[in-house]
């Protein structure tokens, strides 16, 4: 019983937590949302060259994570499970990395503890470490990033060392757009506090590949009018709603934003005091994230800021280490009793009740289905259902199906509907409804109101985000 140590049971307990939370979500298998197919589509379409280049349907994702990802595929199947493996394999070795950041900068345990239940219980980190989607890589690279911002310090770099280490950067910035927000933090940071200009020598290596992705990919991307205007709010740096949204998005349950913005000034004022380093490197990081949304190159906007939930975790919490015995140190520890614990409450409280749920779409119930339909029944595929039938028909026996010609304005989608609706010949029909963009909940209203005129509903299935009817037109 000498070497039983409680700190390090409490430690194993949260690892524990955090991989059996991560494993379940990931497990539960849900039906692909019409991002991840989209991304998926443009896997299957292209070899690993045409990867560089800018990817089809509305999507972009960095060059090694759709890389990773197509071997994956090639090699282990193109499920569900296999495209998820890597976001999930990121997850799980971000709660590691965390804690091996903590334990680089924080001397008290229990604020070590702190951080790391706080970002293993993370909401929107267990949702995208079971999701198809590069978020998860994103907070994967910017704790390598943290990290080795943290042991570079101590390491006296020759050229030959600053080349070498441009090739760590290098995999950053391939497997994470966000990553040169990060690495430009640590760059201001070193340069403000080291003055030590050799480590530029470590850029070359990265510049030439970002020369090359930005002519060939990042340039058309930049350029698009469509994911311009579906993150518009994430360019409005200077409306409140903005970060409200951020908060509600990347700390899902906690309560009290006014709180969490006071251990985030506290957490700054101390970085300041008792590490000059890290203080530019976050705070300068951050300042370029908004800059970047500033001059709509990068949104300041939900999952695309998720990458930032260690950095803030780490600032929110680092006040903790540094108490003294007065009154300004009895505060803040109030005041982080209260934002943390209502928070740890509230997620306890949902996950108690089965409130948590990563379902964003769920269509596969409905393709078995259709799956089973006789031969005379026709399948009317609607819009979004487009996409998620012609992947899931890649994994399933799905009979044939037509759809409607997507419309020009997906806006006006409920008109182009009643349009295709009038051209149906009489038969028996299942038409599909899978969640997209803006359409769904308006077009299966106007579609019931169609029905209930020109057709007799003969079953109606209703999910969260898909629907199927079979209805009679006579």
């Amino acid at each position: 019983m000498k070497n039983f140590n409680v700190k390090n049971v409490i430690f194993v307990l949260i690892f524990l937590l955090a991989i059996y939370l991560r494993l379940d979500a990931y497990l539960t298998n849900n039906s692909f949302f019409t991002d991840e197919i989209l991304l998926a589509q443009n896997i299957f379409e292209r070899n690993y060259t045409e990867l560089f280049l800018p990817l089809k349907y509305f999507q972009s994702a960095p060059y090694l994570f759709l890389v990773i990802s197509k071997f994956i595929s090639l090699n282990l199947g193109i499920n569900e499970l296999c495209f998820r493996w890597f976001p999930f394999i990121s997850g799980v070795a971000s709660v590691f990395l965390f804690y091996f950041l903590l334990k680089e900068h924080f001397k008290n345990f229990w604020v070590k503890a702190l951080g790391l239940f706080t970002f293993a219980i993370s909401y929107p980190l267990l949702f995208y470490s079971q999701a198809f989607k590069q978020y998860s890589s994103d907070v994967l690279v910017s704790i390598i990033i943290l990290f080795a911002a943290a042991k570079l310090q101590s390491i006296k770099l020759s050229s030959a060392k600053c080349i070498l280490l441009g090739f760590l950067w290098l995999i950053c910035v391939m497997l994470s757009f966000p990553a040169y927000i990060m690495l430009a933090g640590f760059f201001a940071a070193w340069i403000f506090t080291k003055k030590n200009l050799k480590i530029l020598l470590s850029l070359v290596v990265p510049f030439i590949f970002s020369l090359f992705y930005y002519a060939f990919n990042l340039s058309k991307v930049a350029s698009s009018q469509y994911l311009s205007d579906y993150w518009q709010k994430g360019f409005e740096i200077f409306s409140l709603g903005i970060y409200k949204l951020n908060f509600e998005f990347l700390f899902r349950y906690y309560s009290f934003p006014l709180l969490f913005l006071i251990l985030i000034i506290a957490g700054f004022c101390y970085l300041y005091k008792y590490n000059r380093f890290y203080f530019w490197n976050l705070f300068s990081a951050i300042v370029i994230t908004l800059a970047a949304a500033f001059f709509k190159i990068y949104p300041f906007e939900r999952r695309l800021c998720l990458f930032l939930i260690p950095a803030l975790i780490f600032i929110s919490i680092y006040p903790l280490d540094n108490l003294k015995d007065n009154i300004k140190s009895k505060l803040l520890l109030f005041i982080a009793l209260i934002f943390f614990g209502f928070g740890y409450f509230n997620s306890a409280k949902e996950f108690i009740r089965g409130n948590v749920s990563y379902l964003r779409q769920d269509v596969k119930p409905l393709l078995g289905i259709i799956s089973a339909k006789k031969e005379e029944e026709n399948i009317y595929l609607y819009y979004g259902a487009l996409t998620s039938y012609s992947y899931y028909s890649k994994i399933y026996p799905l009979p044939a199906a037509f759809g409607a010609i997507y419309p020009a304005d997906e806006k006006l989608s409920d008109k182009y509907m009643i349009s295709d609706f009038n051209r149906l010949a009489a038969g028996t029909y299942y038409i599909l409804f899978v969640k997209g963009t803006w359409t769904f909940d308006k077009d299966i209203e106007t579609a019931k109101n169609w029905f209930s005129q020109n057709a007799e509903v003969l079953d109606e299935y209703s999910l969260k985000s898909a629907s199927l009817f079979k209805i009679k037109i006579k």
